[in-house]
């Protein structure tokens, strides 16, 4: 027979109860014993003892628990609902270029002769809300043309008809800044560096090499639309300069009335008039 040990046990007629517990084994096997005539003028008072000590144990958890659901609930009733992040444009929504780009903003900014056009490239980015190509303009030089110019500068470059810049954004998705930045980490093996003042704020800069360049390229979250920007460079576009233009006048040009639904076209898909063309 174990010996009991503490306050919290009692002996009855050789049972060592944990009162805790135990209480209500103890408390049927005690109202048992009770009842035999023989044993119940000895056990009596150890009996009660027991019963007490059990009815104050249980009436203890009872208020304990009674403590702390009170308290439970008057933490929730001082947690006020968190408002639900809603992103700016709903995945799966597609905005047209004609509401979102400025041709003429990007055109100056760059210096461009010609004007530029743009073409919609939203379908080769299936998850984007909006993916917009801007395409130096000009008459494009024939094959022999072509042949001169890389003869002399040793490559073709861009020419008229080809891409300048591409600007895609992502305005479904809820990008945290702190966790934005974090991702951006430079190191021996990266290609990613981070870039606070080329494009009018800060820029996650990825530099891909290409042939004998190294070609940059750039994401954000815009402050004003809340949409995840990546900017960079046609093809065969290797001028950074002109690919940070690129990144700025898009931080710069578009804003948050550009991509609510309907918005007002910022340019035409439809041919220039040429006013010396007599009337149809």
């Amino acid at each position: 027979m174990r010996e009991c040990a503490g306050s919290a046990h009692q002996r009855v007629s050789g049972c060592c109860m944990d009162v805790a517990p135990r209480c209500a084994v103890c408390s049927a096997a005690m109202r048992n014993l009770i009842t035999t005539r023989s044993a119940r003028w000895q056990i009596a008072p150890l009996l009660l003892l027991g019963l007490a000590a059990c009815d104050a144990a249980e009436k203890g958890r009872a208020a304990a628990k009674r403590e702390s659901e009170a308290e439970d609930k008057q933490r929730a009733s001082q947690i006020k609902p968190a408002d639900r992040i809603k992103p700016p444009v709903a995945q799966g929504i597609r905005l047209p270029c004609t509401q979102i780009i400025d041709p003429t903003a990007f055109q100056g900014a760059l210096e461009e002769t010609e004007p530029l056009t743009v073409r919609d490239s939203t379908g080769g980015y299936i998850d984007s809300t909006v993916s917009c190509t801007l395409v130096r303009g000009g008459a494009r030089p024939d094959a022999k043309a072509q042949a001169k110019i890389i003869k002399n500068t040793g490559r073709l470059g861009t020419i008229p008809g080809d891409p300048v810049c591409v600007v895609t954004m992502y305005c479904w998705v809820i990008e945290e800044d702190a966790k934005f930045r974090e991702r951006c980490k430079p190191g021996p093996n990266s290609l990613l560096s981070p870039d606070e003042n080329t494009t009018g704020g800060f820029a996650c800069k990825k530099t891909l090499p290409q042939g004998q360049f190294d070609v940059d390229s750039y994401k954000f979250v815009d402050a004003d639309t809340k949409c995840l920007f990546d900017v960079g460079g046609g093809p065969s576009m290797t001028d950074n300069d002109k690919i940070a233009t690129c990144a700025r006048v898009a931080r710069e040009s578009i804003g948050a009335d550009h991509i609510k639904p309907g918005a007002t076209p910022r340019y035409s898909d439809a041919p220039p008039v040429d006013p010396a063309a007599p009337p149809p």
